[in-house]
C-alpha cells in the first residue's frame, strides 16, 4: 500500500465513536460508497478490505469486539450487492493476481504483502471476536 497510515485509526479519521452498530456500519458504507463512486478496480477492492480491517482493529482495541460482527456482515453484504457481478465477470478472486504481475519482483511482493497483511489484521480481529469467552 502506498499510504498505510490511511488504514490505521480509521474510526478516529472518520470522527466516529464505536459505541453503536449503526454508526460503525453507516460510516463503513459511506466510505465504501466513496471508494467505488468512480468505478471498481482491484486496488479499490483491496482498499475496502483494508478499511474494514482498520475498523475491526479499532473495535477490538476500544473494547467493542461485538461491533466486528456487524462490520463483517456489512462488508459481506456490500460485496454481495455491489461487487459480486464485477468479480464474476473477472473470473473470481484469483483475478487479483493479474494486477500484481510485474517484472520487478520487489514491487509485486510489496503489494501482495501489504494486501495480505491488511486482510490478516481483519481476520485476526474477527477471530478474537468470534472466540467464545471463557
Amino acid at each position: 500500500m502506498i499510504r498505510p497510515s490511511v488504514y490505521r485509526n480509521v474510526a478516529r479519521q472518520l470522527h466516529i465513536s464505536l459505541q453503536s452498530e449503526p454508526v460503525v456500519t453507516d460510516a463503513f458504507l459511506a466510505v465504501a460508497g466513496h471508494i467505488f463512486s468512480a468505478g471498481i478496480t482491484w486496488g479499490k477492492v483491496v482498499s475496502l478490505y483494508a478499511v474494514a480491517a482498520g475498523l475491526a482493529v479499532d473495535c477490538v482495541r476500544q473494547a467493542q469486539p461485538a461491533m466486528v460482527h456487524a462490520l463483517v456482515d456489512c462488508l459481506g453484504e456490500f460485496v454481495r450487492k455491489t461487487l459480486a457481478t464485477w468479480l464474476r465477470r473477472r473470473g473470481g478472486w484469483t483475478d487479483v493476481l493479474k494486477c500484481v504481475v510485474s517484472t520487478d519482483p520487489g514491487l509485486r511482493s510489496h503489494w501482495l504483502v501489504a494486501a495480505l497483511c491488511s486482510f490478516g489484521r481483519f481476520l485476526k480481529a474477527a477471530f478474537f471476536v468470534l472466540l467464545p469467552e471463557r
